[in-house]
């Protein structure tokens, strides 16, 4: 009699794990299906006429006939140089001058 509760129970821990297994080998593949979607949705986006006129337009500056294209360069600023009247001093005097001379 407990030899047969024994072998019971060891069985259905083994169906319990083999379920288990294929149940995350399931989400796996669903969600490797979904992957392989997304990834197909994007080989057609980066085949498509407009994605590579995009790229064209945008990294080798090719342009439709007739087209004008305008470049707006940013307005440079002259940069101010802020000069330290403590550069000329040792790194402790600076120090000292920071916490007991502000």
């Amino acid at each position: 009699m407990l030899y047969l509760l024994y072998v019971v129970s060891k069985t259905m821990y083994q169906s319990y794990q083999v379920r288990k297994e294929v149940d995350d080998l399931k989400t796996s593949i669903t969600e490797m299906q979904l992957s392989n979607k997304q990834l197909s949705e994007q080989i057609i986006y980066y085949q498509s006429a407009s994605y590579q006129e995009k790229i064209a337009r945008e990294r080798m500056g090719l342009m439709k006939p007739g087209e004008n294209v305008i470049v707006i360069l940013p307005e440079e600023k002259p940069k101010e140089v802020v000069k330290d009247p403590d550069d000329g001093l040792p790194n402790y005097q600076k120090w000292w001058n920071f916490f007991f001379k502000s």
